[in-house]
């Protein structure tokens, strides 16, 4: 199985004060598959990408943390680190509630067994016991006993052995779920692990430093046979997710329905449909590029013919109005018209020089075998952005369509085959998070995704080391100034408000925050909400409905959580503002003023029915708060001077500029975004292109 040779793994190292250096260099070794993350306070959200987990050693866990609560005792720290305490309880917390494996260091074993309930010897020699800590500079060194019945005599394979002594605090009370298997001749605990393993993920706790050890040719063996023990245990905590199968609910998030179940993949049926496209891909780029355009408009004209059908699929899942959907899939095919006409010109071979006894010319290659991971905002419209310029090319793909419109996906694929895309040039994966995650592992010769910026962070990382393309199709929070010098108010209020809310706001490119000159900012807040207070919400099968449920649940608490903190400071809502009671995902379309950028509903992706309105006196402001985002990918100005509004845009880092329009897209110019919004590009010549490998030609003779 290609799996086994090439999993990358990600450790999370917990930061320390004292040789933080030694951890990571012990764990990773030279091996070039393992990623070593230094976790931090500060970056909460780095420890869910990791596939296990070292606490490391350190200051004392403050006694508030446990029993014996007394500050002042013998070799107190001068400093305690609470917020590290509270951090690296959560990460253990959170290997508990994913079953990710665990190895704790000294302090690191001291903080597991009082985050489960036991506490700690504070001073080992003030209780009598003899002195374990460092002889200066240099560790002590003691005998141990260890348990046969245990993980730790499996992973050394011997009863007694010679290691390393740095502490001088020891486990107390053990914790509940706990047992001890290793001690010292005082009887002081040197490892402790489950007590009974069933349902448990891997947790080796050890009073000694492993990492310091290694570097003792006396102590290289026990500390390589804990690392590899480790490693061992992460690499099958994660080829056991790989490999299982799992049944995935499609839920109607309009109703709260199970609409119907699906079989996720696994690794060993996404290597097979890989090694199918793989074998498949060179048949496929010898078809003539003529005959493959011809195919793909087939596709096109089918989803026309079956638009009905199509546009009721993603209602269902999606929760999309039925005419938005309808007008999803007429978008998509008016992008697959204006692709497979353009292909010709663009994938043909580029003629530099033509002169006697030189010809230099570029030739466009495909990548080869390609990933498509794909989004469920826009199903239709972001796939074709991406599968169709790839089959164009010659390239085989890898289609895997979110969890949340699978069917949609699956559809796709019947109406590409059914057109006369071969089985061996594309191929579905369905699944959740782990079947996308298992597709990083396969050598694919470019990933394509489109989603969220922690996602697409997370592509990026755990395909870097394959040095192939990695596009992504990211979030933003888009901003749209609105100038004094507009004439029609209404309509510019309607349109920026079809521009934020429509899809509920679940666009990439929806409008996400807007501001307004103080001229015209009253008048312009007085139509925009006559407009959103227009707007139809409820069952997306009803004909007229504009505002739908949200497709995810969990999205509810994102948007509820931004404009309850906007309340707190300051905000006021002129609109909505609530969940809707009853059954399905629905929250009113949200209008809220008096905002400012210390509210998350201004800085954070909404991806919901909620905006955020604000005044400002003149260009420079809004250009300032326009800038002010961590996203880039469109801005839009609306002014009656062009000339104007162009200044401003250019201004502005994103990827797309408006000038009276906002959340469209043309299949003839390019979409791409900048910082968290992504990178790379697709539609217009250089989304064809973005496709291929270019090679240069030196033709002399």
């Amino acid at each position: 199985m290609i799996i086994y040779s090439t999993m990358h793994l990600t450790i999370g190292i917990t930061d320390t004060e004292i040789r933080y250096p030694n951890y990571p260099a012990w764990i990773k070794g030279d091996n070039v598959n393992l990623e070593i993350i230094r976790l931090t306070p500060a970056n909460t959200g780095d420890f869910k990408k990791c596939d296990g987990f070292v606490l490391s050693g350190g200051v004392d866990t403050h006694p508030n943390f446990y029993k014996n609560n007394r500050i002042n005792y013998p070799f107190a720290p001068d400093k305690f680190n609470e917020v590290r305490d509270k951090f690296e309880m959560n990460v253990f917390n959170y290997a508990q509630e994913k079953n990710i494996p665990v190895l704790a260091v000294c302090r690191g074993m001291q903080l597991v067994n009082i985050a489960l309930g036991g506490d700690l010897i504070q001073d080992i020699e003030e209780s009598g016991k003899q002195n374990h800590r460092k002889l200066g500079d240099a560790d002590g060194m003691h005998e141990i006993t260890v348990i046969k019945d245990s993980l730790l005599y499996e992973t050394i394979g011997v009863e007694n052995c010679i290691i390393n002594s740095a502490h001088h605090q020891a486990l107390g009370k053990i914790a509940s779920g706990l047992k001890i298997t290793a001690f010292s001749p005082d009887g002081i605990a040197e490892a402790v692990e489950w007590e009974n393993k069933k349902d448990k993920s891997f947790l080796l706790c050890v009073q000694f430093h492993p990492e310091r050890l290694a570097q003792q040719t006396e102590g290289n063996v026990l500390a390589n046979n804990i690392r590899k023990e480790f490693l061992k245990a992460i690499n099958k905590k994660k080829t056991k997710i790989l490999i299982s199968k799992s049944i995935m609910n499609i839920i109607n998030p309009a109703t709260e329905e199970i609409i119907t179940k699906l079989e996720e993949d696994n690794i060993e049926s996404l290597e097979r449909k890989f090694e199918l496209l793989r074998k498949g891909q060179e048949t496929w780029n010898q078809v003539l590029l003529n005959d493959r355009i011809v195919i793909l408009q087939k596709f096109s004209e089918l989803l026309k013919e079956t638009i009905e059908q199509g546009a009721a699929t993603l209602t269902s899942e999606v929760g999309k109005p039925l005419q938005q959907a309808r007008n999803e899939i007429n978008g998509a095919c008016n992008r697959i018209k204006w692709l497979t006409e353009n292909a010709g010109k663009y994938l043909a071979d580029d003629y530099m020089t033509i002169e006697k006894g030189l010809t230099e010319k570029i030739v466009y290659e495909p990548l080869g075998v390609v990933c498509n991971i794909s989004a469920w905002n826009y199903p239709y419209l972001v796939g074709v952005n991406v599968f169709i310029p790839a089959l164009l090319s010659g390239n085989s793909v890898m289609y895997k369509p979110s969890e949340f419109s699978s069917l949609t996906g699956l559809r796709i694929e019947m109406l590409l085959k059914k057109a006369g895309v071969p089985d061996n040039a594309f191929q579905i994966a369905i699944g959740a998070r782990e079947v996308g995650e298992a597709l990083l592992h396969l050598p694919f010769n470019g990933y394509f995704f489109t989603g969220s910026y922690k996602t697409g962070q997370f592509i990026y990382e755990k395909t870097a080391h394959k040095m192939v393309p990695c596009q992504l199709e990211l979030g933003g929070k888009d901003p749209l100034y609105v100038a004094d010098d507009i004439v029609d108010i209404k309509n510019t209020a309607a349109g920026t408000a079809d521009g934020a809310f429509y899809n509920a706001g679940q666009s990439c490119c929806a409008v996400e925050r807007i501001y307004v000159q103080e001229k015209v900012y009253d008048q312009y807040v007085e139509e925009f909400i006559k407009e959103v207070k227009g707007f139809k919400t409820g069952l997306p099968t009803i004909e007229g409905t504009y505002i739908g449920p949200l497709t995810r649940k969990a999205q509810l608490d994102i948007v509820e959580s931004q404009v309850n903190e906007a309340i707190i400071k300051g905000a006021k809502v002129m609109v909505g503002g609530k969940r809707i009671a009853g059954k399905g995902y629905f929250f009113e379309p949200t209008v809220l003023v008096n905002v400012n950028h210390d509210m998350s509903v201004m800085r954070e992706e909404s991806f919901g029915p909620v905006i955020g309105i604000m005044k400002v006196k003149d260009d420079t402001e809004a250009v300032k708060l326009m800038q002010d985002t961590e996203y880039g990918l469109t801005a839009a100005v609306y002014s009656t001077s062009k000339e104007r509004a162009e200044k401003i845009l250019s201004k502005i880092n994103a990827g797309t500029g408006y000038w009276n329009c906002c959340d469209r897209v043309s299949a003839a110019l390019p979409w791409s975004g900048r910082k968290h919004s992504g990178i790379g590009t697709t539609l217009s010549h250089t989304g064809l292109r973005a496709f291929t490998n270019p090679k240069a030609y030196h033709l002399k003779g």
